[in-house]
């Protein structure tokens, strides 16, 4: 199945541009006072009507097998958050960019600290079962509830931005946050039970577009919410089957037993067939990337850091290993998000390039053997352990071969050394090499937050910080994205750490990996997706009628 949600609170986060045509902007449009002449004898072909969306219809779709479906706070997998999402809702959400927007609150306000916010919610928004509407006491019982869990919930991260939640005399919401800044808001999108706890029958009642009809350990079947606060789905029942694996979930659709299938798989194109069948790419937070061991003294050098990023040849990665399912990056902001700096793409592949940061670092072949000594010293020759782990992805042990290959065409001798991991296994060979920094270079994967809350992984103690780096003005830097108090000054922050994160490299992004949903060519509306929250739209497909 798809990878674990809980591995974002430990280790195991080792684990579009699209051109738009001048639509709305007055190219090529006619001046209001001036109308074109018709053209005698020619018949001007006439517009297809775009069809119109109706009401009914089923979704069938995966989800693990033996998952508890009564407690959205012990959520474990995206397939059961996805299904989670449908029922429940936050006091906020987070649209498909990044950003924050309302949810179960209508609006708020921030006191002059940053720290202090006040939420008022929307009457409108009721229990599906009572119709009452939603309070703040139920959202404070949730958040004591998170607090009560401990590291045994996904939204643990809540508690290390809310410092306390209470209900004020008129009934709204106020929040105290450890510090100011907009990128706490990103902790407020936990979905809110009613009373902080689970229904005394185990079956999931929450405000949200959908509602519960059938729960079983086999089948969650939910038909649409018709007093949901904004305008009804048109799809009338989502049914969530129980599937051991992906593997199972994608030949069930092949078998037309379900409609669509989040999936991971990188052979996930063969599928695609016109009118029948497509394949929407959906962007992840998982970036690719390499770390740098500090403890190096050649690898302080930034000028060889930034050899090579640009000695890889990422898109031949993306290419021949994930089969284009991940998109080059240089920083470690996905490039989808509101937050990211496209100027910060700076390490196109560039062996030319490569070899002269290198020589002007002292890195020079005078044996003529075809691998760099540095200052001339025939003994001092450039050699790199690049570790990885030898687990289930085999897409990354294939690329570290790859990335080997194109860095011994600079004449970098690199040896490979994997190490044994599971997912989970916090004893494992590849974490203790991890954590005693035996390596040099090292593949990992970082599962990173939506709130672009990057200090962990460049602040001289980060948890997150396993190569050693340390640089006081980008761990500044950093700390200004998440004490930002408006988008503008936000975007400025994080637009200033990735422009500094290029130039430095304190480790190398490769590429955000992209994820996939397998879907019925029949869901017509289905056009943007975005992790975790894969089914954000889903109150706007339909069925395409015959």
């Amino acid at each position: 199945m798809k990878k674990n949600l809980l591995s974002k609170k430990r280790i195991a986060a080792l684990v579009l541009a699209a051109a738009f045509a001048c639509i709305g902007c007055g190219c090529g449009s006619v001046p209001a006072n001036e109308v074109p002449e018709s053209t005698p004898g020619i018949a001007l072909p006439m517009a297809t009507p775009a069809p119109q969306p109706v009401s009914g219809g089923e979704i069938r779709m995966p989800m693990p097998v033996n998952a508890d479906i009564s407690d959205p706070l012990l959520v474990t997998s995206e397939e059961m958050l996805a299904l989670f999402s449908l029922v429940y809702e936050g006091l906020l959400g987070i649209d498909d960019s990044g950003k924050i927007i309302p949810g179960l609150a209508e609006n708020w306000s921030v006191d002059d600290t940053g720290r202090v916010w006040t939420f008022r919610l929307r009457t409108a928004a009721k229990w599906h079962d009572t119709g009452m509407p939603v309070s703040a006491s139920d959202v404070v019982a949730t958040y004591q509830r998170i607090v009560s869990l401990g590291a045994n919930t996904y939204y643990a991260y809540v508690t290390m931005r809310v410092e306390n939640m209470a209900v004020a005399e008129d009934g709204a919401l106020t929040v105290t946050m450890h510090q100011p800044g907009l990128a706490s808001l990103q902790a407020l999108t936990f979905p809110v039970l009613r009373g902080g706890a689970v229904e005394a029958d185990g079956r999931p009642v929450g405000t949200g577009p959908y509602q519960a009809l059938t729960v079983t350990n086999d089948l969650v079947r939910l038909k649409v919410n018709r007093n949901w606060w904004k305008q009804a789905p048109y799809i009338e029942t989502f049914s969530f089957y129980a599937k051991d694996s992906n593997d199972i979930a994608l030949a069930s659709y092949e078998a037309g037993q379900l409609d669509l299938v989040p999936t991971s798989a990188l052979s996930v194109g063969r599928y695609r067939e016109e009118g029948v069948t497509n394949v929407l790419d959906v962007m992840t937070q998982t970036a690719e990337v390499m770390l740098v061991n500090y403890s190096n003294p050649y690898l302080r050098d930034s000028r060889v850091r930034m050899a090579l990023a640009y000695a890889i040849n990422r898109g031949h990665i993306i290419t021949n290993v994930y089969m284009n399912r991940a998109q080059a990056c240089d920083v470690p902001v996905a490039p989808d998000s509101w937050l990211y700096e496209s100027k910060s793409k700076l390490y196109d592949y560039n062996v030319p390039v490569a070899r002269a940061l290198l020589a002007e670092a002292g890195w020079s072949d005078v044996d003529e053997d075809g691998y760099l000594e540095k200052d001339g010293r025939h003994y001092d020759e450039m050699e790199l352990r690049l570790l990885v782990s030898d687990s289930t992805d085999t897409a990354r042990k294939s690329a570290a071969e790859m990335i080997a290959q194109q860095l011994e065409a600079v004449g970098i001798h690199v040896v490979i050394i994997t190490a044994g991991y599971t997912l989970g296994d916090d004893a494992s060979e590849y974490l203790y090499k991890i954590a005693a920094k035996e390596f040099d270079l090292a593949l990992v994967g970082f599962n990173l937050g939506r709130d672009c809350d990057l200090s962990e992984y460049v602040s001289q103690n980060g948890r997150n910080n396993y190569g050693g780096y340390f640089n006081a003005a980008l761990e500044q830097l950093a700390q200004n994205i998440i004490t930002a108090g408006d988008e503008t000054t936000m975007r400025e922050a994080a637009s200033e750490f990735q422009m500094r994160f290029a130039e430095e490299l304190p480790f190398i992004t490769l590429y955000f990996r992209l994820n996939s949903l397998l879907y019925s060519a029949d869901i017509q509306g289905l056009t943007t997706a975005r992790e975790p929250d894969i089914l954000r739209s889903a109150d706007k497909w339909y069925l395409r009628s015959e």
